[in-house]
């Protein structure tokens, strides 16, 4: 139950029909935080209380801009299976689009280590560096796919899924307490 002294933050998240953006979303929740999911497919997720579903375009700062606006910060989960091409689009439209909207706050999560040496990559990493934006990157292996909402929620403990949960749980806590502002951070097993 949600009382006063709760705060209750607006965060929108793309790629959130990955299992780690399943993850990420039951963390969300379970904190008593509104989730905006931004997809192509708005039938793509179940309702459920505290959880909307919003179009939007990575790949276009206009529709960043619209896509997030009244957000307290934009988190990105990008596909290790996207070219690098896609990465550097997507930082490019973030950083054109966060500002028109005055949201300031960006997690980007990916494969840094396999992405870290794509020409593109790098460029958009300089890119963001140089940018005033408060960001934050966060190194993520791929995790097992198919995993939705309800597999998450339900009361499995393999150790896939402890591992899972206590990732999403970290970027979630670096949500609500930014500690490494302008870095790149790994949670470890």
């Amino acid at each position: 139950m949600l009382n006063a002294e709760t705060p209750r933050l607006k965060f929108a998240l793309y790629g959130a029909q990955g299992s780690l953006g399943s993850a990420v979303l039951v963390e969300l929740l379970s904190r008593q935080h509104e989730a905006v999911a931004l997809l192509d497919d708005l039938n793509a997720l179940t309702a459920r209380p505290g959880l909307r579903t919003k179009p939007g375009d990575l790949h276009d700062p206009t529709g960043v801009s619209e896509s997030v606006a009244g957000m307290d910060a934009v988190l990105c989960l990008f596909d290790a299976a996207a070219p690098p091409e896609a990465f550097a689009s997507a930082v490019k439209a973030l950083l054109v689009g966060l500002p028109r909207v005055a949201v300031d706050r960006l997690l980007l999560v990916a494969d840094f280590p396999h992405l870290a040496d794509q020409p593109p990559v790098v460029a958009a990493l300089q890119r963001l560096a140089a940018d005033p934006l408060r960001w934050t990157l966060v190194d993520a292996a791929p995790v097992q796919p198919g995993l939705g909402i309800d597999d998450l929620a339900a009361a499995g403990d393999g150790p896939q899924l402890r591992a899972l949960r206590r990732l999403a749980a970290g970027i979630v806590d670096e949500l609500e307490q930014p500690l490494h502002l302008r870095e790149r951070i790994r949670f470890s097993d």
